[in-house]
């Protein structure tokens, strides 16, 4: 298997990101499947938030156009993604009948140290996909990842 190394960094950011605003929500418990729906409004949010996140700079691309097409997740590529983040120590669990992930200190400050147009993006959009998501239960999110992307598969594509 072949792996763009430049993607498995910003996905592994992206999650970074993800896992670390979650910690503000204490109520919200970060399981695999969380992390994969929730991912989706970071990976795509145009798609997810429509106008809202033109404010940040953040219009349809064809990556968001086409993003229907990645709705099932990889989940082996998300499992790559975690191991390797609490390889580096940047992300612990804890198991109490679902694995329940949490950003470490060690996290905390890669997360700091990396500085780049993508990251301050994630962290601006933060807030909005946080306040959207944590009212959701993971059929709803499922629901409307679904339907946003029925939607976008019938919007005309104008370049």
């Amino acid at each position: 298997m072949n792996i763009d190394f430049s993607d498995y960094i910003t996905d592994c950011v992206r999650v970074l990101v993800l896992i670390d605003a979650v910690e503000k929500y204490k109520a919200i418990k970060l399981t695999d499947n969380k992390i994969k729906l929730y991912d989706y409004y970071y990976k795509f949010p145009y798609t997810m938030l429509g106008d809202q996140v033109k404010e940040y700079g953040v219009e349809l691309n064809v990556d968001e156009y086409y993003s229907f097409f990645h709705w099932q997740p990889d989940i082996i590529k998300y499992r790559q993604i975690i191991n390797y983040l609490m390889a580096k120590g940047f992300v612990k669990s804890t198991d109490n009948g679902d694995k329940v992930y949490s950003i470490t200190d060690t996290g905390k400050e890669a997360l700091n140290k990396i500085e780049n147009p993508y990251k301050a993006r994630l962290l601006s959009l933060s807030d909005l996909i946080m306040k959207t998501v944590k009212q959701l239960s993971d059929t709803k999110i499922n629901e409307e990842i679904r339907h946003k992307n029925n939607i976008m598969s019938r919007k005309g594509w104008e370049c």
